[in-house]
């Protein structure tokens, strides 16, 4: 028991470790005087105004609201074999890491469309949109999907699962602080300039795109094969949230706004993604492990929330909805 228990600290603690290493770098790096990629700029303010109170309220509030629950079945409700689940969790790890260095260094792929690049109007083409969204769909949906059905998997199973009923006051409270919060702090001009047939089009469609190539793929990577086999492996919560959160850093390593054309520009893009990012992917994890439902996240802290008033706008000049 104790040697149980010295293992999910030590997990713990190199976890924050590796979090707070990449936070000192980047201010350092700042201090330094180091070039700054646009997603760079201004760590201090972002990670006080935003990343911050994502962790106080996505999962320190969160996991305190939802203490009293049942614990989730993990390993018969995602068919995971404790004797086998570390080695799958690293599998999981190393192919996510390889293919995003293939589709980052060489396709310009990133989670969320247009990769790397900030986009400005005109500059992707609809060709542009159906090649990320299909080639993430295949690499992160299609083949772990198939995978894990060889394993024992079964999704029939697993939405049989899901309470909606008692989930939905996490849902409607969490989707409208997701969704309106970016639009009240000024981060985007959602309700300017655009008609209601426009509207009418972009926003379930730009949902379409975004599930194709973001949600679906960080619902199975993340949510139904990492964070699983981290929730068996490691009893105490919190540790798994934080694995999470690591993993979905690695998953934004090539999102827009990053810059690796040179070593220091590329140092400051990779410490702030991992300094922020991971707060956000804890924020995502808690709603799958507080729940045991791996499509809250895409609801609150994703697709359907933050996705829409960013993307909305960008689809519907790429897809020239009138």
């Amino acid at each position: 028991m104790m040697t149980n228990v010295l293992y999910r600290d030590k997990a713990f603690i190199f976890g924050v470790c590796i979090w707070l290493i990449a936070t000192a770098a980047y201010f350092g790096f700042v201090f330094m005087g180091f070039p700054l990629s646009p997603i760079a700029e201004n760590g201090l303010m972002s990670l006080v105004t935003i990343y911050l109170p994502v962790l106080l309220l996505s999962v320190f509030l969160l996991l305190y609201l939802t203490r009293k629950r049942e614990k989730v079945a993990w390993s018969d409700l995602y068919a995971v074999n404790k004797t086998t689940a570390k080695k799958e969790a690293w599998f999981a790890v190393i192919y996510l890491i390889l293919t995003q260095l293939i589709l980052g260094f060489g396709f310009n792929m990133g989670l969320h469309f247009p990769g790397t690049d900030i986009y400005v109007s005109g500059s992707h083409s609809q060709i542009d949109v159906w090649i990320w969204a299909i080639s993430y769909t295949v690499i992160y949906t299609i083949l772990p999907i198939m995978w894990l059905r060889q394993h024992g998997f079964s999704l029939k199973k697993l939405f049989s699962s899901f309470q909606w009923k008692r989930d939905i006051w996490i849902i409607v409270a969490y989707w409208g602080l997701d969704f309106f919060g970016p639009i009240l702090a000024g981060a985007t001009d959602f309700f300017g300039g655009i008609s209601a047939s426009q509207y009418a089009k972009g926003i379930p469609w730009g949902i379409f795109i975004n599930a194709l190539g973001a949600g679906l793929p960080v619902v199975v990577m993340m949510h139904i094969i990492f964070i699983p086999r981290m929730a068996v492996l490691f009893k105490n919560k919190l540790t798994v949230i934080l694995m999470g959160g690591l993993f979905y850093s690695v998953f934004s390593l090539f999102d827009q706004g990053v810059d690796y054309s040179s070593f220091s520009i590329g140092l400051t893009s990779i410490t702030y993604i991992i300094m922020t990012q991971t707060l956000v992917g804890m924020g995502k994890a808690t709603f799958t492990v507080v729940t045991g439902n791996p499509f809250i996240h895409f609801i609150t802290l994703h697709v359907i929330s933050a996705r829409v008033p960013f993307d909305t706008r960008m689809y519907i000049e790429i897809f020239r909805f009138k």
